[in-house]
């Protein structure tokens, strides 16, 4: 005989379900994407997807989002060519590009230090054979390394206009804000800039004939490829106090020595204004 007093069934249960039956991505959603629908678009290749995590994963991401006490606040550092500085918590993965911090520093987090829902996810993004063959067949390139960033923009942050440094090859940008958290009026979307009418290396949003905005709420993820027309931003935040703009990054690199990619990069950013990231 059953003892149903024994049997306890919790929305961390049936979570854990689904998880192990589906995943966090939407594979199948990811097999169905025509490639034209990325590569063919302009001014450089990118999308703005809807419902790339599946339901369930994205709202237990959204509700375990890493804390901001795991955060390293960036006010005011100088950026390339005067571009006005991305002020915002900022919080990488293993190993920070600011300073080349390692994961016992500051804005920088070890798996152990991530909520379950995000450790899962995390192992997900680096085993799934099918999530890298998606960004390999968008991307057009093989052999790429990754690393992950998070990223949380409060009330007058910006992200200046700005390309990404040429050792970047793309990059996936997961928002974890609904509609019921984020006014769109508030901004945050993500811009893609067209028809650069100015030589400078630190353009304003003025300086460009067009631009289309992505939706950041309610599951959607934004993929650009960088290219020397991929420029992009996000105009001044306006969101009251305590409220939040709230992403994750999965950016894929050119594989290249480090200490190669460091000169490089160096070099690139002082000569053409790009920037890390």
């Amino acid at each position: 005989m059953i003892s149903y007093s024994k049997i306890v069934i919790t929305d961390h249960w049936i979570f854990r379900r689904v998880f192990i039956m589906n995943g966090y991505l939407d594979i199948n959603a990811l097999d169905r994407f025509e490639v034209v629908h990325f590569t063919e678009r302009q001014p450089f290749p990118w999308f703005n997807f809807s419902g790339l995590l599946h339901q369930e994963a994205f709202e237990k991401l959204y509700r375990e989002f890493p804390s901001l006490t795991l955060f390293e606040k960036h006010i005011s550092l100088e950026r390339v060519g005067g571009q006005r500085p991305h002020d915002r918590y900022y919080l990488a993965y293993g190993h920070s590009i600011y300073g080349q911090k390692n994961a016992d520093e500051p804005g920088v987090v070890r798996d152990v230090d991530l909520p379950l829902a995000w450790r899962e996810f995390m192992t997900e993004l680096q085993t799934s054979d099918r999530y890298r063959a998606f960004m390999e067949r968008l991307l057009g390139r093989q052999g790429m390394t990754v690393r992950y960033a998070w990223h949380v923009g409060f009330t007058g942050s910006e992200v200046s206009p700005h390309r990404d440094a040429d050792n970047k090859v793309g990059t996936h940008i997961f928002y974890f804000n609904t509609h019921e958290d984020w006014d769109s009026d508030w901004g945050g979307a993500t811009l893609v800039l067209e028809g650069k009418k100015t030589d400078a290396i630190n353009p304003d949003f003025t300086d460009f004939a067009r631009e289309a905005a992505s939706e950041i709420r309610d599951n959607h993820s934004f993929l650009f490829q960088n290219t020397p027309n991929a420029w992009h931003g996000v105009r001044t935040l306006t969101c009251p106090e305590g409220r939040y703009r709230r992403l994750f990054n999965v950016i894929f690199e050119e594989q290249e020595p480090k200490s190669e990619r460091i000169s490089l990069s160096s070099r690139l950013r002082s000569l053409f204004g790009v920037a890390k990231e």
